[in-house]
């Protein structure tokens, strides 16, 4: 039996497009309004002006309005109609009628922010009633100043959600029509006061930040009893925090004040039962003084966050961490930096937190270990205690308490003895343990073989035997810095397998042995620091095919032979180095900074700086022969030192190329000829070194070469200019003058009968004491007489 389909009949095909004809027709029928549509066509499509609101382009009227991107519809009974449009970045400008929107008479949510809208006016009257029933507005991110929102919002009395973030306000005078607004964004904007919005009592949220309002916080605000988020950071408020601005507040469940200029004392009891509370931000009121322990008190309240940072703490109380987070078993983060404490840090601390523990840039002085250990681990993955006087060596369970850890960061501190074994703390993607004084050998099982670590930061410490990283996992390493330690042999073989390797700093150790080839070319190395160590050979060829790096400093070691003569113009030009890895998703962001020696002194980048600065430093070694002027096609290179080495040749030209160059030390070398006039040119140089080599002629007294004094130039005999106060002309007369007293008649043919008295007399002399030679010279003389004498007989 033949089981195949038989092909349709066009019967069959023709009705079967009528009946999906119809049921499109149906389903149109039952879709948006048509006027809706039409309106939408006709009215709102045409105010896309660019923008990326790319899904305008689908609008059409062969489809559902009610499928259409940034449109929603509700209603029954077989004709719905449009309850909420989002128009994000349309690329909406201008002044905008109102009366776009007026066959949308069911409308309740309207989104417009992120557009290019100076001015929303009403539509005329008997078109009002397009927003009878809105009860959210979203404008923020727009160009709106106040008479624009007060045209807009004063008949609105409707809105019970009103976003207005990110324009050019100045007042609010014009909201305290709007009883039944339930939140309110006005941040962004260039607010002086908020007195309107005091008389809004059904407020919840309330965002003021980022504008201009200065004076002390109004205590009317205290009047908003239903208020639960309150947002005032990076204003100008000044004075004291008066304690019944929060008292009554008791439903608050965010507070944020941070940034400002707020002073006084601040009792965080008065918060005591707001049992919703779960964030509270304080942060960088530098005189804000907040007590904890002056009172007895209880709270009511489960924090999540807290960030007290860059206030002073407890200072009528010894400094001591708030006593009442041991209470606080919801925390997910606290930021007390810089906060003034000091003493002990309690080891509950670390039990009741899950995400982070910011304690850096204080006082304090022991870690609790007491009530660390056992079986309990601690959930915190990330830890900074960087900055303070901790003195003590680190526990050797330390990574079995805090196997959760990603970022750990003790530095600046004073510890000493070993590192203990980290192996267990398999998440660790960041350790830094600098600057303190750790003694002690590296174990090879620091860190698991199955290691993520990014960043090893070990310097200034006093650590000994070979450099990590070991047999572990080197893979994911981003950022090694060894510097300032007693590190011996030679660089780590597993350093070969570090490609996403970003920064190698290991300088001023008892290092050796030659840079493996492949380590500089590495795609994302943008600092390699390997000065003061004892390192050999010729500097690698990778060097000049990385256009990633930004500092390299190979000074102050044994590196020979000339400098590799393979630079090319788009060296360092197109890809800058960037520090923003941020491996968590909270407050932490990897700190970097490079110390560089420029301009004479060792700076610090950090941030942008770090990002714009380009360096080479090669000084200090035995490199040989000219200076290869495609070195000079380094354009974007601000700082380069080849002083005391070999080097010959002249001064490359090409140097007139490096516009950005801000400092140039070429001392202590061989190099000789002229300074190349277009040094002149460089705008930004501000530090000039030649000293003490070969050069000779004028110094070029233009634009920047005239504002360095004598000592860049010194050593140089054969230099003049009104730089070092030499004339040239005595000096040209003086070179000269030696060889117009060669070119005088008397010292010319002294020289002619001095040459004959010489030559004459010491033949006689050598024929006189020399028998032998005197017997050879007269059998010469015979023998050439006789042939003479046959050649002339004839």
């Amino acid at each position: 039996m033949d089981r195949r389909r038989r092909p349709r009949t066009p019967l069959l095909t023709a009705l079967l497009l009528v009946s999906l004809a119809a049921a499109a027709a149906a389903t149109l029928s039952q879709g948006c309004d048509g006027g809706e549509r039409r309106a939408l066509l006709r009215s709102i499509k045409p105010l896309f002006v660019g923008g990326e609101f790319g899904y305008g382009d689908a609008w059409n009227e062969s489809t559902d309005c009610c499928g259409w991107e940034g449109v929603v519809c509700g209603g029954g009974g077989g004709r719905h109609r449009v309850v909420s449009l989002s128009l994000v970045q349309a690329g909406i400008a201008g002044a905008v009628d109102g009366a776009a929107f007026a066959a949308f008479t069911a409308l309740q949510e309207l989104d417009l922010s992120w557009n290019r809208i100076s001015a929303f006016s009403l539509p005329s009257a008997g078109g009002e009633r397009a927003f009878q029933k809105l009860s959210k507005l979203s404008l923020s991110h727009n160009s709106l100043t106040d008479e624009g929102v007060a045209a807009l919002v004063i008949n609105l009395t409707t809105l019970s959600e009103l976003y207005l973030g990110g324009n050019q306000l100045l007042t609010t005078s014009w909201i305290s029509n709007l009883t039944s607004l339930r939140v309110v964004d006005l941040s962004q904007n260039f607010l002086h006061g908020y007195n309107g919005i005091c008389n809004l009592h059904q407020l919840e949220y309330l965002h003021l930040g980022v504008n201009m309002l200065h004076g002390t916080i109004n205590s009317c605000l205290g009047k908003l009893q239903q208020l639960k988020y309150l947002n005032m950071e990076r204003n100008f408020l000044m004075g004291e925090i008066a304690p019944n601005l929060l008292i009554n507040l008791t439903k608050l469940e965010t507070i944020h004040l941070g940034v400002n200029n707020l002073t006084g004392t601040f009792m965080l009891s008065w918060l005591a039962n707001s049992s919703n509370l779960v964030d509270v931000v304080l942060s960088h009121n530098y005189n804000l003084k907040i007590e904890t322990e002056l009172v007895r008190w209880t709270p009511l309240f489960q924090l999540v966050y807290l960030n007290l940072s860059n206030c002073v703490i407890n200072r009528q109380s010894n400094g001591v961490v708030p006593t009442f987070l041991s209470t606080q078993l919801s925390l997910s983060g606290i930021d007390l930096s810089h906060c003034s404490l000091q003493g002990r840090i309690p080891p509950w601390l670390f039990y009741n937190l899950s995400d982070f523990v910011l304690l850096n840039g204080n006082r304090m002085d022991v870690i609790d270990m007491d009530g660390l250990g056992g079986n309990m681990t601690s959930p915190v993955q990330v830890l900074d205690l960087s900055e303070n006087k901790i003195s003590m060596s680190i526990s050797t369970n330390f990574g079995s308490i805090f196997q959760f850890l990603d970022y750990c960061d003790m530095s600046s501190n004073r510890l000493y003895g070993g590192i203990p074994s980290l192996a267990e703390a398999t998440s660790l993607e960041v350790l830094d343990l600098s600057s303190n004084n750790l003694n002690e050998e590296i174990l090879p099982t620091l860190i698991g073989n199955l290691s993520i670590l990014t960043s090893l930061l070990l310097s200034n410490n006093d650590l000994t035997g070979l450099m990590p990283p070991f047999h572990w996992n080197s893979g994911s390493l981003k950022h090694l810095s060894l510097e300032n330690n007693r590190f011996s042999g030679q660089l780590s073989p597993l350093l070969s397998n570090s490609s996403n390797l970003k920064t190698l700093n290991v300088r001023n150790n008892h290092l050796s042995g030659i840079i493996p080839d492949g380590l500089l070319s590495f795609q994302q190395l943008g600092v390699i620091l390997v000065g003061g160590n004892d390192f050999h050979g010729p500097i690698p060829l990778d060097l000049c095919f990385n256009n990633y790096l930004h500092f390299v400093d190979l000074s102050n070691n044994q590196f020979s032979g000339e400098i590799p003569n393979c630079f090319y113009n788009d060296f360092w030009t197109d890809l800058p180095m960037y520090f923003n890895d941020d491996p968590f998703s909270g407050n932490i962001t990897e700190r970097m900074s490079v110390d560089f020696t420029t301009k004479g002194e060792n700076l610090t980048y950090m941030g942008e700086p770090l990002v714009l600065m380009t360096g080479i430093d090669l000084s200090m070694n035995q490199l040989s022969g000219a200076i290869p002027p495609p070195l000079g096609f380094l354009r974007q290179l601000k700082s380069l030192n080849l002083s005391h080495n070999q080097l010959v040749g002249p001064i490359p030209e090409t140097f007139m190329y490096m516009q950005d160059m801000e400092s140039l030390d070429l001392s202590y070398n061989h190099l000789n000829g002229s300074l190349p006039m277009q040094l002149a040119n460089l705008s930004f140089l501000c530090s000039f070194n030649v000293a003490y080599n070969n050069l000779s002629g004028e110094i070029p007294f233009q634009q920047q070469l005239g504002t360095f004094d004598e000592s860049a130039f010194e050593g140089n005999d054969n230099l003049c200019g009104e730089i070092i106060n030499k004339n040239c002309s005595s000096v040209l007369h003086q070179s000269q003058g030696v060889f117009d007293a060669i070119d005088t008649s008397l010292v010319f043919w002294s020289y002619v009968f001095g040459c004959f008295a010489l030559g004459f007399w010491g033949t006689v002399a050598l024929l006189i004491w020399d028998e032998v030679c005197r017997r050879r010279l007269c059998d010469l003389m015979d023998a050439l007489m006789f042939k003479l004498g046959w050649e002339f007989v004839p």
